[in-house]
């Protein structure tokens, strides 16, 4: 099914669970009430849970023994976070909502002034159209980082509307040049609550071709993100945004 989903919720950070032995969590398969389902599956295995309520008189799929898989099948109609405790296991399961319906891209006019094109249609000239791949429920795009003096990095991140700056693992810190004393502590907001971060700002950003100069970031303990880079608002504020689910694909439109 075709989803095109405006991501002005926090998107899904999805990072693996725990495993459950097969005597507690039998493999079985077929229609089950959602939010039973996830009251016993928190009772039984301690996680918390927010938004519990959107799943009432939902029917949902249960199938596999491992935890993760199975609370991804019975939430597979919503937009959800299951994020990872530092022992592996599961900590937190967020929901989001149901998926959104496939919804057209908005036209955009090009701030270069492009005309129209014969159709009607405005020119797509200003769009930034980057490619995704899934990690989960979640996409991640693969961006150059420019960090002090110009040295760059590639980094996997992953598109995250929660967070209010790209969000790095401290261990990135080095390879761009930076270290505490050149940044700031501060508390920041991300899906996962708010946690402390050496604040900064790198150099620029590049999504494909386009730089984005002087971009606030936030770098957080390694483990807290479970080996994870978020794209924040930062640099995602500046931009109207889709993401096509079918072709894999984050379109950034000028506002």
């Amino acid at each position: 099914m075709k989803s095109m989903v405006h991501w002005y919720w926090v998107t899904p950070l999805l990072l693996f669970g725990g495993l459950v032995c097969a005597e507690d969590a039998p493999s079985r398969s077929g229609q089950v009430d959602v939010a039973v389902e996830l009251e016993h599956l928190m009772s039984e295995h301690g996680f918390k849970l927010r938004g519990i309520e959107q799943t009432q008189g939902v029917l949902g799929h249960v199938a596999g023994a491992d935890l993760r898989v199975r609370l991804d099948t019975l939430l597979e109609a919503f937009d959800h976070i299951i994020v990872q405790s530092p022992d592996g296991g599961v900590e937190r399961v967020i929901i989001l909502g149901e998926k959104a319906a496939y919804v057209p891209p908005p036209m955009v006019s090009s701030v270069d002034g492009a005309s129209e094109s014969d159709d009607g249609g405005a020119s797509k000239a200003n769009e930034i159209v980057l490619e995704t791949t899934r990690k989960g429920a979640s996409h991640a795009v693969t961006l150059t980082l420019e960090g002090i003096g110009g040295q760059k990095t590639e980094e996997s991140m992953l598109i995250d509307t929660g967070a209010d700056q790209v969000v790095l693992p401290v261990s990135l810190m080095s390879t761009l040049g930076m270290s505490p004393s050149s940044t700031r502590s501060q508390s920041v907001q991300t899906a996962n609550g708010s946690v402390e971060a050496y604040v900064g700002k790198l150099s620029g950003i590049w999504l494909g071709e386009t730089r984005i100069s002087d971009v606030e970031v936030a770098f957080i303990d390694d483990q807290r993100l479970g080996g994870n880079s978020l794209l924040g608002m930062s640099v995602l504020g500046r931009f109207r945004m889709t993401i096509d689910d079918e072709k894999n694909q984050l379109t950034l439109a000028s506002k």
